[in-house]
């Protein structure tokens, strides 16, 4: 089990248990019936994807939790100070960047079947290795959780990234243009091609437009690819995350990168 060690309200060290620790019966106890079980929101905010909580410093997470916050449905709460700070470093888990968290998985193992045989350069860029139809995933260590990661690998049609959504254009020559939509008005619409091409077109050019419902991205990689496979893809992905200079990414190493 992971130790999470977090600076509470002053020089105190909290240390506490993730993901099956008091904190987590705290939470199901006291905050799920607002954050959901799994804290991806009802009535209060979702708490996994990291923006609300990480704005936070841990002084000011500890007092949201006893204070509650004003104006909001937030209530305060009678725990000890001991069983809030179990609290917050388990909700503080929740929203960890995935390069903070220990992943089962072999990350050079899952550098070769990310530029390999997975086909994810196809689509997806890592420090300008690789296509230009996905999302670059060269920091996607730090701006997403592993659940988060995992989701998008095994269930890409979840929650598409903003600026990915899908299109085939018909022109009124018969032509077909597809990729990603960029952006799109009354008037005129750019469109992504996976050679990297940005397309501009007026729409007096345009017989019609069919946007998809589902990601470009295969959802089938959990057929394609064993357990371990996936915890591999999921090790190698979840360091990558700009580091300072003379730090090394696993994708580097693999091409030979020397310091």
């Amino acid at each position: 089990m992971r130790i999470l060690c977090i600076l509470l309200a002053g020089a105190s060290v909290l240390c506490a248990q993730a993901p099956d620790s008091d904190g987590r019966r705290l939470f199901l106890a006291s905050c799920s019936g607002c954050h959901g079980a799994n804290a991806e929101g009802g009535r209060g905010p979702n708490l996994t994807e990291g923006r609300a909580i990480r704005r936070l410093n841990d002084e000011a997470l500890f007092a949201s939790i006893k204070s509650g916050v004003p104006g909001t449905d937030m209530p305060p709460t009678n725990l000890p100070d001991d069983q809030i700070r179990s609290l917050a470093a388990f909700v503080r888990s929740l929203s960890a960047p995935a390069y903070q968290s220990k992943v089962a998985g072999d990350a050079e193992a899952g550098a070769s079947i990310f530029f390999g045989q997975g086909g994810c350069t196809g689509c997806h860029k890592i420090r300008g290795r690789g296509g230009f139809i996905g999302p670059d995933l060269t920091d996607i260590g730090a701006l997403r959780t592993v659940p988060q990661l995992r989701e998008s690998l095994l269930k890409p049609s979840a929650r598409i990234v903003d600026g990915y959504e899908g299109v085939t254009v018909t022109l009124r020559d018969g032509s077909k243009i597809s990729g990603v939509a960029r952006n799109a008005n009354n008037y005129s619409m750019q469109i992504l091609d996976k050679n990297g091409a940005l397309r501009l077109l007026s729409m007096e050019e345009v017989r019609d437009v069919e946007f998809r419902k589902n990601s470009l991205m295969p959802d089938d990689f959990g057929k394609r690819l064993s357990p371990a496979d996936i915890d591999n893809v999921l090790a190698f992905l979840a360091r990558q995350s700009v580091r300072p200079p003379g730090e090394r990414s696993v994708d580097q190493r693999s091409r030979g990168y020397r310091k």
